[in-house]
């Protein structure tokens, strides 16, 4: 055992030291801080609170190699120029440029870019001639009489006048055609560098001299001969830096004599971030440094000023850029380099990692490793305690300032500056591995888990298993903790939550509304406590749980670490990274359940060296006394301080970048129109962060034909089939890097062309065809009828006639034999009485008279 503190550990930095005869090369430095302004001097620098994180491509990862020129569309994208060609990148991919129309650069060897504001990109070529880029087309810009020579450089002045530097002089682009300046303008030749400051002074530097022209003037006047170095000291803009330099005549540019010149590294380029820290690039390494009172010191050579190299070095001073996000990007010989800054501080510890952390007195840390290791970090400065048998399990601060350490190798408790054992329970002195989590409750009595293995309170030098409380569940322990009120925590395995005080134990479920999977993470400043776990975070106020959401669901995954700030704000440490949610964004989340809350997360880009682990070594979050927040990853440690001034996330552009028919590419110009029979239709969108990319989320939607929102990781083209002829309007829209959406949509318009057979007046053709043939269908068919109307009636009509006619032939011959047969009668009677009497009183009507009723009388009948 060591009694006090052991061997200091200087922690790793991630920047070397340079000496400093090289930066007495940087005297020519000395307006920067004229730059930076005087208001800095005294005070640190927004840079000096974040942490510098370097990101790098080489040819292995598709990056060209030779690049001589930087630039960034409006689009988002970094375009680079040099010996292989013009590539574009969107933070993961590097795509060489191919017109998808076919057209072609003039030259393979890119020796200059820049990207007006406006859009598109202007290309500078090695062999002369200019080109410009825009919507997958190119415009080339021959210049043969007479020829520009080499175009080094591009500048554009606030009216949109672009300039070029060539090996042949000044050039100019008339809004139609380039030309170069004619000798009455006294332009160097030829002319290297070129730019505009911020007063709209039009700078050139040919052969080591400098020049200017005044706005409206149209005659170069020079300002320096021998220059110290044969490029600009850019800002972030890309705008020329000017300030007074001593011993030199000041250049009358607004008739004040203000003593401002460009200002100059030597034999090196100097660039001025967004954060006012100043970046010199040369065949030397990279040296960064901060704007601060301690740059004046650097400027005359004094030994110890803050400063930082890394091995990065320019064959060409001009492939430098500081993008719209902030991002610093070099191009040495071997690829392309990133600079960021991050909030996130990472704390070194070569040969060790996953540390279980604890607070300390005076902002103080104290960390337990994996290997064993007890650490004591006080200003910046770590220090070795001991050495345990075995990984440290936990780190706990008690209520009473004691700190318990957990290991493999038993239970500690640091008393004074020794490191005491703990007696563990009996029967559980092998089961030390098990060592979970630790609190101490209001009495002073410990509470240590096992695990699965069980719960014990330890007090006043004996250890009762559950404390006491039968009640409490018999599942495993994950974590516990103790609250401001004396209440004593405690989160299981499988969905369960456990709370003690002096009423007794409460116990919460599924069945009260807990959805959080095991819990892994308890804290709370008051009331109300926070609860995370594996599948989500959770506030529990009294017997009320509350339930949250986000904008990206993956941020409530895994949490072993939760810390409230004094101002309410929430910070989790899971799976997704490290995420900030502000007081604000939580009371709506808490008013409306359905709110999805927005948030700041720090991951991977931003320096995070790991992801918490998921079961030992728990809490992985913690608030010093100082108010830095300390979070332990499974590959290292990191703290920030979250009173440092935030950034937010700048909105990624969205753009359509083309839109292809049945595997025909068309210009996004919109509205666009696609001919008849088209079956495949397929938008391609895009919003880069040069950030983080893979952060930035996509949502489209194709009016009238898509009811919801589609909503989508990755930028990948949308196709449609078959859809009817007619007009469409496509939307899509991108998040920030933080999950935010942007009300800025992309829109395209297009129509697809109906077939003949599918337009309005042939669709009224039809119709008409169709009603005039219904309309002849129907006449025929009154025909039909009227002609069979017509034979029925005739048909009808003669057997009427036929029945008729025969009703009436045989009632004239019927009567007519009657009256022969009465005749006959009559004659007979006066003969021969009794004859006619027979004949007159016949049964039966004679075959001769039809008409009579068979069985009657004829004498009836006549009667009748």
């Amino acid at each position: 055992m060591v009694e006090g503190f052991a061997a200091e550990i200087p922690l790793a930095d991630n920047a070397g030291r340079m000496p400093i005869a090289r930066l007495v090369r940087m005297i020519w430095l000395t307006g920067v801080m004229f730059v930076v302004g005087p208001s800095l001097f005294g005070q640190a620098p927004p840079s000096s609170a974040l942490q510098v994180v370097q990101q790098s491509w080489t040819f292995r990862d598709g990056a060209p190699e030779a690049v001589y020129a930087l630039a960034q569309t409006s689009d988002g994208y970094l375009w680079l120029g040099g010996q292989t060609g013009l590539v574009r990148f969107d933070g993961l991919r590097f795509e060489p440029f191919k017109s998808p129309f076919g057209e072609e650069l003039l030259s393979t060897l890119v020796s200059a870019l820049s990207a007006p504001s406006s859009g598109g990109l202007w290309v500078g070529y090695g062999y002369g001639g200019f080109g410009f880029v825009y919507d997958g087309h190119v415009k080339n810009y021959p210049a043969d009489q007479p020829a520009s020579g080499t175009v080094k450089e591009f500048a554009q002045n606030p009216d949109g006048t672009l300039w070029a530097a060539t090996t042949s002089g000044l050039w100019r682009f008339d809004q139609s055609s380039w030309r170069p300046i004619d000798s009455g303008w006294n332009a160097p030749v030829p002319a290297d560098h070129v730019g505009f400051d911020r007063a709209g002074v039009l700078w050139v530097i040919g052969q080591h001299r400098l020049f200017f022209v005044r706005p409206g003037h149209t005659q170069f006047e020079l300002a320096m001969n021998s220059l110290p170095s044969n490029d600009f000291t850019l800002d972030a803009d890309g705008r020329v830096v000017t300030g007074p330099i001593e011993g030199k005549k000041g250049v009358n540019l607004n008739g004040e004599s203000p003593n401002e010149y460009p200002l100059f590294g030597n034999n090196s380029a100097v660039l001025i971030d967004r954060t006012s820290a100043v970046w010199v690039a040369s065949h030397d390494p990279l040296v960064r440094i901060p704007s601060s009172a301690a740059l004046p010191n650097i400027l005359k050579g004094v030994a110890g000023t803050s400063h930082e190299t890394y091995d990065v070095r320019l064959d060409d001073f001009r492939s430098k850029l500081v993008d719209r996000e902030g991002n610093i990007w070099f191009a040495p010989p071997t690829g392309l380099e990133k600079f960021f800054y991050s909030r996130l501080k990472e704390e070194r510890f070569p040969g060790d990692s996953n540390f279980a952390i604890a607070v300390g007195d005076d902002g103080a840390i104290w960390i337990g490793s994996f290997n064993g290791y007890i650490y004591h970090i006080v200003h910046g400065k770590a220090v070795v305690v001991q050495r345990l048998g075995g990984p440290v399990l936990f780190a706990y601060r008690a209520r009473d300032g004691t700190l318990w350490f957990g290991a493999s190798s038993g239970l500690w408790r640091l008393t004074g500056r020794k490191l005491v054992r703990i007696d563990l329970p009996g029967g559980m002195a092998e089961q030390a591995r098990f060592l979970q989590t630790i609190t101490q409750d209001q009495h002073g009595g410990t509470w240590v888990s096992f695990g699965r293995h069980g719960l014990y309170r330890f007090a006043d030098g004996k250890w009762t298993p559950y404390g006491g409380h039968d009640e409490l569940p018999k599942t495993g322990v994950v974590i516990e903790f103790t609250d401001n009120m004396g209440r004593v925590w405690f989160g299981y395995m499988k969905n369960q939550l456990a709370v003690l005080n002096d009423a007794g134990v409460r116990v919460f479920g599924a069945s009260d509304g807990l959805r959080v999977g095991n819990i892994k993470a308890i804290y709370g400043r008051g009331s109300e406590i926070w609860v995370g776990g594996e599948f989500g975070l959770e506030q529990v106020d009294g017997g009320r749980i509350h339930s949250f959401s986000s904008l990206n669901e993956e941020w409530f995954r895994g949490i072993t670490g939760i810390v409230e700030t004094a101002n309410g704000d929430l910070w989790l440490n899971g799976l997704s990274g490290i995420v900030h949610l502000r007081h604000s964004e939580i009371s709506e989340g808490l008013k409306n359940p359905a709110y999805r809350i927005k948030g700041e997360r720090f991951g991977r880009r931003e320096g995070l060296p790991g992801l918490p682990r998921q079961l030992s070594q728990i809490p992985t979050a913690v608030e010093a006394a100082d108010g830095k927040l300390w979070f332990s990853e499974a590959n290292g440690l990191v703290w920030l301080d979250p009173s440092t001034a935030e950034h937010p996330a700048m909105p990624a552009p969205i753009t359509i970048q083309s839109v292809s028919a049945d595997d025909k590419s068309y210009e996004p110009v919109f509205p666009v129109s696609f001919p008849a029979h088209t079956s495949s239709i397929q938008i391609y969108y895009s919003a880069v962060s040069l950030s983080d990319p893979e952060a930035i989320r996509f949502r489209y939607k194709l009016q009238a034909h898509d009811k919801d929102w589609h909503e989508v990781a990755m930028a990948n083209p949308v196709n449609y089939r078959n859809l009817p002829p007619g007009s469409y309007h496509f939307d899509v829209a991108a998040s920030d890097t933080n999950g935010v959406w942007s009300d800025k949509l992309a829109t395209a318009e297009f129509t697809i062309l109906p077939a003949f057979y599918q337009t309005t007046w042939f669709r009224v053709v039809c119709a008409s065809t169709f009603l005039v043939l219904l309309w002849g269908l129907y006449r025929l068919r009154l025909h039909q009828l009227h002609r069979q109307f017509e034979v029925g009636l005739e048909e009808r009509v003669g057997e009427r006639t036929r029945i008729a006619r025969e009703l009436h032939d045989t009632l004239l011959q019927s009567l007519h034999g009657l009256m022969f047969e009465f005749q006959a009668a009559r004659n007979l009677f006066t003969r021969n009485p009794e004859e006619a009497v027979k004949l007159w009183t016949a049964p039966s009507v004679p075959p001769s008279r039809p008409l009579l009723k068979a069985g009657v009388p004829f004498r009836a009948y006549v009667r009748n």
